[in-house]
């Protein structure tokens, strides 16, 4: 039986990768969390918890009005 991971954390690994392999660049925006929910048909809630996840990991910085980087 295969691993079943939930929404928010395939977001989390797939920016995670880019950022490991080096393919997002310190300082680069993300996008934001209207533009998750669009792209991986997600909630806010879900699009928020990913940006969370990669904030408390140490992969991101976010800025209240600014975004996440």
């Amino acid at each position: 039986m295969a691993c079943q991971s939930t929404l928010y954390q395939q977001i989390y690994h797939d920016f995670k990768e880019q950022i490991v392999t080096g393919k997002l660049c310190e300082g680069t925006r993300l996008p934001t969390e209207s533009q998750l929910m669009e792209q991986y048909s997600v909630s806010r809630i879900t699009a928020k918890r990913a940006l969370d996840e990669l904030e408390n990991d140490g992969y991101i910085r976010r800025r209240r009005g600014s975004g996440s980087y």
